[in-house]
């Protein structure tokens, strides 16, 4: 249990530091800089490329080299990234190629880190992976609500206290990892990063459930977590006229929602998982419709809250089915392929929908998210078998 704990106390305070980032980058731009979707949204996705490479060496390493040591190497240099940002936001250095700089060194050390800490999730969790991975989600969404509370007062109280902050938690991350028991390694044939890949590759497609999972989640996370990460900045600033702080709101009802339906799952673990995260696509569509109809604020700031509900439920599921589905042996790669749907998938969201705003309007631009919702709850009812899948746990 303790070790738990220490994991737990570890990827707490690097996921705040981590948190906010996407908040803080997304206003940085479209709040700060003023920049239209489109060019906002190609910096994004310019600053994910670097990340997908160190996403899938860094999931490489993570089954052939001890996971602490590889953590408190990362988080060690990490924390010089946003102290660097707060002494150019000091000296009156912020524009484009900075918050560019900025943005890439927290997504790296975002990418190289994630592998490894799941990996160790997995082996600390002493036969309850289910509800092991429900409260470290959990934790990692209640974090993520403090860290975006404390972003949201950028304007009021400095970006350059929140990058120290950033900063300062990373330092905490690298002292609370050393807690963490070094793996035990069984020999192995040294290989390449690419050998490697190309075996996780390979365990995932000779699983159904993990490829179903891979695939239903990188297509969902092109245009719903898209739309989230560039729909709703948009919104707050176009539509609303709205500050950081709106924002921050927003963002916080949206993880709070997500936070409970964490609590609901590690009260009651589902037995057909699968099941759920089919219906979860559908009821998904229905909520960003409302959202289409840019309500008033409450009705709005209660449909996000809805739209996080649902996410958090489709995340923890996701993990869950992958974590459950893969064999142990290539855990590691089939969780950074996991996560490289992320990287690439937002990034391409992002860009893709920054184009559609720009041509149109900001919210035609979740047009897509529902239709391809409805046509994901459709293929995962009909093609896949994640509906009859039963959770071993």
């Amino acid at each position: 249990m303790r070790y738990l704990v220490a994991y737990l106390t570890s990827t707490g305070f690097a996921g705040f530091a981590t948190s906010m980032q996407n908040m803080l980058v997304s206003w940085m731009l479209v709040g700060m800089l003023v920049l239209p979707a489109d060019q906002a949204g190609l910096i994004q996705g310019a600053v994910a490329v670097p990340a997908i490479v160190a996403l899938l060496w860094g999931g490489a390493i993570a089954d052939r080299i001890d996971q602490r040591s590889l953590l408190i190497r990362i988080f060690g240099l990490a924390w010089l990234v946003p102290i660097a940002m707060a002494v150019c936001v000091f000296f009156e250095e912020f524009h484009v190629l900075t918050v560019v700089l900025f943005g890439l060194g927290m997504a790296v050390t975002n990418a190289l880190s994630t592998p490894a800490l799941q990996s160790i999730l997995n082996r600390i969790s002493e036969g309850r992976l289910q509800r092991t991975v429900s409260a470290a989600t959990l934790i990692g969404f209640i974090v993520q609500i403090a860290a975006l509370t404390l972003a949201s007062f950028m304007e009021l109280i400095g970006l350059t206290t929140v990058l120290i902050t950033q900063g300062f938690c990373l330092v905490v991350a690298v002292l609370t990892v050393t807690w963490v028991p070094k793996t035990t390694l069984e020999p192995k044939l040294a290989t390449s990063a690419l050998t490697n890949i190309r075996e996780g590759l390979r365990a995932a497609r000779q699983s159904p459930v993990v490829l179903s999972v891979l695939t239903i989640n990188f297509v969902a996370l092109i245009f719903n977590a898209g739309a989230f990460n560039i729909v709703v900045p948009y919104m707050v600033k176009r539509i609303y006229d709205g500050s950081a702080a709106d924002l921050g709101i927003l963002m916080i009802v949206f993880y709070t929602g997500a936070s409970l339906s964490n609590v609901i799952m590690l009260i009651a673990p589902q037995r057909f998982p699968g099941r759920l995260y089919v219906i979860c696509q559908l009821t998904r569509a229905f909520v960003v419709a409302l959202v289409w109809f840019a309500p008033g604020q409450t009705l709005l700031t209660a449909l996000l809250f809805l739209w996080g509900l649902n996410m958090g439920m489709t995340s923890n599921l996701a993990r869950t089915l992958i974590q459950e589905a893969s064999p142990s042996q290539f855990l590691g790669r089939i969780l950074s392929l996991f996560n490289l749907g992320m990287l690439v998938a937002i990034p391409i969201g992002v860009m893709t929908l920054g184009q559609i705003i720009e041509a149109f309007d900001t919210v035609t631009a979740l047009i897509p998210a529902m239709v391809v919702s409805i046509g994901l709850f459709l293929a995962g009812l009909s093609v896949t078998q994640l509906w009859h899948y039963r959770s071993p746990d």
